[in-house]
C-alpha cells in the first residue's frame, strides 16, 4: 500500500473512525459494525494544483440585492416565529416531544398554506393520516401522500409534483439504501438530510422535517443535523395543559426571540392571539400571585408568577423549587431578598410557577418573583390590577428593562391600574390611566407591599 495512503476502520453506525479493528464500536456500543474492509483515505500533495476556482461576490455592491422569497404559512403564529412566514429554498427542523402536536401542526400548516404539499410520512399509514384530517375537519384537497421510507423516492416524487412545501414525518424513519446502518443511525440522518437540503436549494423548494427528540428534550441525532438546516423549531408544552409554545433556537431568516401560542382543541391547535388574556383567566386572588409583563420577542405578555413559603421540614437544606422559572436565577433572588431586606427565608421552603406551562428566563420577571415571594411570606395580597417589571442585581437595585412603553401599552389595554416599574426613560410615553410607583431598590419594594 502507497505510503502516503491511511488505513481506517469505521463504524457503519455512528461513523467513528478507528486506526486497528475492534469488534465493539466504543462510540455507540455497537457489537459487528466496525468494518473489517478499511476505507483507504488518500494524502493529497502539498503541490497538486487545483482547476477549478471558486466564484466570488462583492457584498459591497448592494445594487442588485434581492430579499429571501417568503411564503406564508397560513398561521399567524408560526408566521411570527420564522420572521415573517417560510422563506424559499429553506429547510426547518421541527422537533418536539411525543404527543405534544407536531404532526397536527403540520396538517393544519398545510391546509392554511393554500398550496401543493408533499407530506411523506414513515409513521403512520394513509388511514391513520386521514383519519386526523377528518378530526381535525380539514379538506386537504391539495395535500399528497406517500408512506416510502426511501428518501431519494421521496425526492424523485417532490421533483415531479414541484409542491412548494415538502414535509418529512420524521427524520429518523427516512433512509438511503446506499449507505449501511440502520434508519434513524448518525450517518443515515446526516445522508438523509443531505438529499433534502440539495433539492431544497436547487429547486427552491421548502422542506419542513420533523425530528425525534432525546429524553432531555433536544434535538436526536448528531448535532450537526441543528447546524445544516436554516431553522430549528420546538414545540413545547406541559404534559396536561392544553397550551402548546412554538420557539425558534435557531433562525437564518429572522429572529429568534419570538414564540408562537396554541392551544390544544378537539379540533386539533387554535392560535392564540391573546395570550395574556388566557394566561390570567384562572388567576389566583390570595397572596402569592404577582402579574409580571414580559417580553418575548416583539410581543410583550402578561403572566402570573405565583410563589408559596412554608416552614421547612429539613432546617439545614430548605426546599427551592420552580416551573417555568429559572432554579439557579430564584436562589440568587432569595438570597438577595434575605441580605437586602427585611424577608427572612433561611428555615422556609419556596415555590415559584409561572401560570399557564409558560418558561421564560427573561430578566424582567426578577421584581415579580420577589414581590409573589414576599407576598407569600407576609400573607400581603397584592393589588389585583397591579402589574410589575424589573430586573434585580446583587446589590438590590431595580434596573430598568427595554420596551417598557409596550409593556404599559398592553397593561392598560388588559385594565392594569397600577405599575410598579424601575425608572422609566424621559421621553417615555405614559398611558394616562396607570398609576406608576417607582421603585429604585427591593427595599422599597418589600415596604411598599408591607
Amino acid at each position: 500500500m502507497s505510503a502516503h495512503s491511511a488505513v481506517v476502520y469505521f463504524c457503519s453506525n455512528c461513523d467513528a473512525q478507528y486506526p486497528k479493528w475492534v469488534g465493539r464500536c466504543t462510540e455507540c456500543g455497537q457489537f459487528g459494525t466496525v468494518s473489517t474492509t478499511p476505507r483507504v483515505i488518500s494524502k493529497v500533495s502539498k503541490t497538486t494544483a487545483f482547476s477549478t476556482v471558486a466564484s466570488t461576490v462583492l457584498l459591497g455592491n448592494t445594487a442588485d440585492v434581492q430579499l429571501v422569497k417568503r411564503f406564508s404559512s397560513g398561521l399567524m403564529e408560526v408566521d411570527r416565529v420564522l420572521g415573517g412566514g417560510l422563506a424559499k429554498a429553506s429547510v426547518v427542523l421541527l422537533s418536539g416531544e411525543p404527543g405534544v402536536g407536531k404532526s397536527t401542526l403540520v396538517l393544519v400548516l398545510a391546509e392554511k398554506c393554500g398550496a401543493d404539499v408533499l407530506y411523506a410520512s414513515g409513521e403512520e399509514s394513509v388511514e391513520q393520516v386521514q383519519g386526523r384530517i377528518k378530526r381535525l375537519g380539514l379538506t386537504a384537497g391539495r395535500l399528497h401522500f406517500t408512506t416510502a421510507t426511501d428518501i431519494r423516492a421521496v425526492v424523485e416524487s417532490a421533483k415531479q409534483l414541484k409542491p412548494a412545501l415538502l414535509v418529512v414525518d420524521s427524520l429518523q424513519t427516512m433512509q438511503l439504501e446506499d449507505i449501511d446502518g440502520a434508519a434513524g443511525s448518525p450517518t443515515q440522518t446526516r445522508g438523509v438530510l443531505s438529499e433534502l437540503i440539495a433539492l431544497a436549494k436547487n429547486l427552491g423548494m421548502i422542506v419542513l422535517v420533523i425530528g425525534h427528540v432525546t429524553k432531555e428534550g433536544v434535538a436526536a441525532g448528531p448535532k450537526a443535523i441543528e447546524h445544516l438546516v436554516d431553522i430549528v423549531l420546538t414545540l413545547d408544552g406541559a404534559e396536561h395543559q392544553a397550551l402548546r409554545f412554538l420557539r425558534a433556537s435557531k433562525n437564518r431568516f429572522g429572529p429568534t426571540d419570538e414564540v408562537g401560542v396554541f392551544q390544544m382543541a378537539e379540533n386539533g391547535l387554535i392560535e392564540v392571539s391573546n395570550p395574556s388574556a388566557l394566561f390570567l383567566a384562572e388567576r389566583h386572588s390570595g397572596p402569592g400571585s404577582c402579574v409580571a409583563a414580559l417580553l418575548e420577542g416583539s410581543r410583550s405578555l402578561l403572566i402570573e408568577v405565583q410563589a408559596l413559603v412554608t416552614r421547612t421540614s429539613n432546617i439545614k437544606y430548605p426546599k427551592r423549587a420552580t416551573t417555568g422559572f429559572d432554579l439557579n436565577r430564584l436562589q440568587m433572588l432569595l438570597a438577595v431578598l434575605g441580605e437586602r431586606t427585611p424577608i427572612k427565608l433561611d428555615f422556609k421552603d419556596v415555590y415559584v410557577n409561572l401560570a399557564g406551562g409558560f418558561k421564560s428566563r427573561e430578566p424582567s420577571l426578577d421584581l415579580a418573583v420577589c414581590l409573589a415571594v414576599t407576598s407569600a411570606a407576609l400573607k400581603k395580597t397584592l393589588p389585583r390590577d397591579l402589574v410589575v417589571w424589573g430586573e434585580v442585581g446583587l446589590g438590590g437595585e431595580v434596573r430598568p428593562v427595554v420596551a417598557m412603553e409596550r409593556r404599559l401599552a398592553e397593561a392598560g389595554r388588559l385594565g392594569f391600574k397600577q405599575a410598579l416599574t424601575p425608572k422609566l426613560p424621559a421621553n417615555a410615553k405614559l398611558p394616562k390611566d396607570i398609576e406608576l410607583v417607582l421603585i429604585r431598590n427591593l427595599t422599597e419594594a418589600v415596604e411598599w407591599v408591607r
